[in-house]
């Protein structure tokens, strides 16, 4: 199934840059920017959900999405089985893949089955607790190289899953068989992280991270923040315990990972600024334009990488800036809790007039790909989203970057977006 994604990132979607009334993506200034949105969305500023009504909503997410947990509620004990399950996923090593650009060995593929280390796993796994220090690569086997399905290709690692930020509590259940790695579940995801990402701590002291009582949310693209010699980065969404306010700052405790891999909280004085928000954002339609949007025109980063956001996560981000804690998967995300408009049975014209009504904001989603949608511009859906490449005049070109655009622009299958388009949801 991965392959078959990013076999579909590197040959499919087709646009171009053309004029406001122009099919496909466009650049024309006052679309590509969140005011223009704003400005035309009648109720952007009326709550969706208070906080009682996000709180309740997240557990609708757990509840319908398998791979988002309640860290606060995670099992002390967790089974072999159970663990074993989660370790033993080599479906990527059933293809070939790829290493600088060199075709990787069936003996390198059994040094990464080797280093899952399955046979030390106990019969009853003790949880850990810990803190993710930097930002940080979620992998699917413990090695931090590259491995890819194309020779060429530099953009799709087949192993990366996700990107954590600092601040970020893990459970830690599995060590790789050379230490470098420890398997852990965050709250949308579980995967293999560096050791050198993570501090160890105790659980009460853990739990202030999980449910911090007062903390600042990054509302920009990212902040970075310097704790002792090193300066890390914390991407849109991401939650720093406050341990005070005033006119001139904030005061932050900050993850930091001490020589003997134990958590050492730093305080940090930051600035005030728009980028950082005290407590969560108000659930509002116009909120989440502009969270999303301040991506607009940045690298696609499958899985987190270059920094960036892939399509999936361009939608989590802005969610999770309101307090919402969607699945971080796009095949996920379209199947959570929600309004679903079921658009699949719908011909184009049916889709359309289904999408018009939807609040802005709300994700459209098809095979292996989702989207923002913002509004109408000339009764014409727009919608935002990070894109890999598009199809145009029967042939592939790569686009790899944040876009506006309509639902004209044709993907692999032939068809446009509009076409292939199965549910919208609206997430409340």
């Amino acid at each position: 199934m991965l392959r078959k994604f990013l076999c579909l990132c590197l040959l499919c979607l087709c646009f171009v840059a053309v004029p406001v009334n122009a099919a496909g993506i466009t650049n024309f200034s006052k679309l590509v920017t969140a005011d223009y949105w704003i400005e035309n969305n009648t109720d952007g500023d009326t709550i969706i959900l208070d906080a009682k009504g996000v709180e309740a909503f997240n557990k609708e997410i757990r509840k319908a999405s398998p791979t988002v947990v309640d860290l606060a509620e995670y099992p002390a004990i967790v089974s072999r089985r159970t663990v074993k399950a989660k370790l033993t996923n080599f479906e990527a090593l059933e293809e070939d893949l790829y290493l600088r650009g060199n075709k990787v060995s069936d003996n390198y593929k059994g040094i990464l089955r080797q280093l899952v280390n399955a046979s030390a796993i106990k019969d009853d796994v003790t949880v850990r607790y810990a803190v993710v220090v930097r930002r940080s690569n979620m992998r699917n086997l413990p090695t931090g190289e590259g491995l890819f399905y194309f020779a060429a290709d530099k953009d799709f690692d087949a192993l990366q899953e996700t990107a954590l930020d600092p601040c970020d509590p893990v459970a830690v259940l599995h060590t790789s068989e050379n230490g470098q790695f420890h398997y852990i579940q965050a709250t949308n995801y579980s995967g293999w992280i560096s050791t050198y990402d993570i501090a160890f701590t105790d659980r009460d002291t853990w739990l202030q991270f999980v449910d911090p009582k007062k903390f600042v949310v990054v509302v920009g693209k990212s902040v970075k923040l310097k704790t002792w010699a090193e300066t890390v980065e914390y991407q849109q969404g991401s939650r720093i315990p406050l341990q005070s306010a005033d006119d001139a700052g904030y005061v932050l405790t900050v993850a930091g990972r001490g020589e003997d891999g134990k958590l050492d909280k730093v305080k940090v004085k930051v600035a005030k600024s728009s980028a950082l928000n005290e407590g969560y954002l108000s659930y509002t339609s116009n909120n989440i334009l502009r969270s999303a949007f301040k991506f607009y025109g940045m690298p696609y980063g499958w899985g987190g990488l270059k920094n960036s956001v892939d399509c999936s996560s361009l939608m989590y981000n802005a969610y999770r800036t309101v307090g919402i804690y969607l699945p971080r998967n796009a095949d996920e995300q379209e199947n959570s809790a929600g309004v679903h408009i079921n658009l699949s049975k719908l011909d184009d014209a049916g889709k359309l007039e289904a999408i018009k009504k939807l609040t802005p904001g709300a994700g459209l989603y098809m095979d292996n790909h989702c989207m923002l949608y913002l509004g109408k511009s000339n009764d014409v859906p727009f919608v935002l989203h990070s894109l890999g490449s598009y199809y145009m005049d029967g042939k592939s070109v790569r686009t790899m970057r944040v876009v506006v655009s309509d639902l004209t622009l044709l993907r692999h299958t032939g068809r446009t977006m509009l076409s292939d388009l199965t549910t919208a949801v609206e997430f409340k």
